[in-house]
């Protein structure tokens, strides 16, 4: 019975796990020029960031051509081969603006591509085009392709988002939350070849007479005369429209830590020609790896509590401890002072035998109210059971358990003697009686 209730509350601990835990703040005092920034670690998954300009930014923003992360995504998950060859028709461009960012897909009408070749059409130079013929090869039309986007929002617990086309030209039905879009981004980040192709700063497509650039400029040294490079960034996506303003997903990779950031609404004035999209998310990157670090806030060998063992000879004491080490993303120079636990136990005695592992309950850590780890409880070694002394044992709690039903036979069982003490009494007195009036 024991094992069963320690499996089920393992599987109680796994799900309470994977729920969202509170943001610590980190205090981070870089003001955004972007209307939303949201910065996390993705190896902890420790949000050091979300900010909003507005309170309208919370429940809605433009995502613009950061809208084809998703379109990347459901094409990765409906082509199992990214060297599939796919037509370039006039219905598949009928719909282009333009205007609007292409991969020169126009110049080649008649020609077949590779599925890869226009993800990196989609990718890099933000190709509407490209999101076009791959939305019409993928689903067969472009809103049916579209619908495929939203059920795949829908999928990954997306509440707060909805596409109406899969390049994010501005649609006012066509939005997302930094959220729903940090989630889709890290899905991307799982998906088939994602981060190879839009790390790339120069791909050539077969059939083109030259390469396609990124405008992800804090990847390419070149671009700008430099001044947006920023060497630990990989990836991933630009976005622009008037009403979305510049926007920027990236990741940055230094010293073993990543970061994800989503710095999106900056306002862009062409005579200024200033990214601020990408100044924001050179500052937080900087400040992140700078004031951040993982920090151990409780260790595997720190005792918990102890407990008196039952079941063996002596006063034995066995210890609790914490099943891993929690450790955090924290400020570098956090005050200890700030973190504490709260335990819940599921077995508040230790019975013997014990295996180490065992499970006894389970802990939360907290930095501040933010909950920064849990984990179980368990057994830090094993103890044999004295078979005698649980026999023992076990008789001792069967008296107590059923004490007046002890009492009640007890008295019983003295009645019961002193009635047949009496009773052999009488019968001797009886017999002296027939004696003596045998002897007169």
């Amino acid at each position: 019975m024991k094992r069963i209730f320690c499996i089920l509350f393992s599987i109680a601990l796994i799900i309470l796990s994977s729920a969202a835990v509170s943001a610590v703040d980190f205090g981070c005092d870089i003001e955004p020029v972007c209307d939303a920034v949201y910065i996390e670690e993705l190896n902890t998954g420790a949000v050091v960031m979300e900010y909003y300009a507005d309170d309208q930014y919370r429940s809605k923003l433009y995502p613009a051509s950061t809208t084809k992360i998703m379109t990347y995504i459901v094409v990765a998950e409906n082509v199992a081969d990214f060297n599939s060859m796919v037509d370039v028709t006039y219905e598949s461009l009928a719909d282009l603006d333009p205007e609007s960012s292409v991969m020169g897909l126009e110049y080649h009408v008649g020609e077949s591509f590779t599925v890869r070749d226009l993800l990196y059409g989609l990718m890099l130079p933000s190709g509407n085009d490209a999101a076009l013929v791959l939305a019409q090869y993928v689903g067969g039309s472009v809103s049916a392709f579209v619908d495929m986007m939203n059920r795949k929002a829908a999928q990954l617990g997306c509440k707060d988002t909805h596409f109406t086309s899969p390049h994010g030209l501005h649609d006012p039905d066509h939005y997302t939350t930094l959220r729903d879009l940090a989630v889709i981004t890290k899905q991307a980040l799982r998906t088939r070849d994602f981060m190879e192709i839009c790390n790339t700063v120069e791909y050539t497509p077969d059939g083109f007479h030259s390469h396609i650039s990124t405008t992800n400029y804090m990847i390419d040294a070149t671009a700008q005369d430099g001044r947006y490079y920023y060497p630990y960034t990989k990836g991933i996506k630009t976005g622009y429209t008037d009403e979305a303003g510049k926007c920027l997903i990236s990741t940055a990779e230094k010293d073993g830590y990543r970061y994800l950031c989503l710095a999106m609404g900056a306002d862009y004035s062409y005579a200024e020609d200033v990214n601020y999209a990408m100044t924001d998310t050179a500052k937080l990157y900087d400040w992140c790896f700078e004031h951040l670090a993982t920090q151990t806030a409780y260790d595997s060998a720190d005792v918990l509590k102890s407990l008196p063992v039952h079941y063996v000879w002596g006063n034995k004491m066995l210890d609790l401890v914490p099943e891993s080490s929690v450790s955090a993303l924290l400020p570098k120079d956090y005050d200890p002072q700030r973190l504490s636990i709260t335990t819940e136990y599921i077995i508040d005695e230790a019975l013997a035998p014990i295996t180490k592992g065992d499970v006894y309950g389970t802990m939360t850590v907290y930095y501040d109210d933010a909950v920064i780890g849990k984990t179980k409880i368990i057994a830090s070694q094993d103890i044999a059971q004295d078979r005698l002394n649980y026999i023992l044992h076990r008789i001792v709690r069967a008296i107590k358990r059923h004490i007046v039903l002890c009492i009640v036979l007890f008295l019983v069982f003295v009645i019961a003697l002193v009635l047949l003490i009496r009773s052999i009494q009488r019968r001797k007195a009886r017999r002296r009686r027939r004696a003596r009036a045998r002897m007169n």
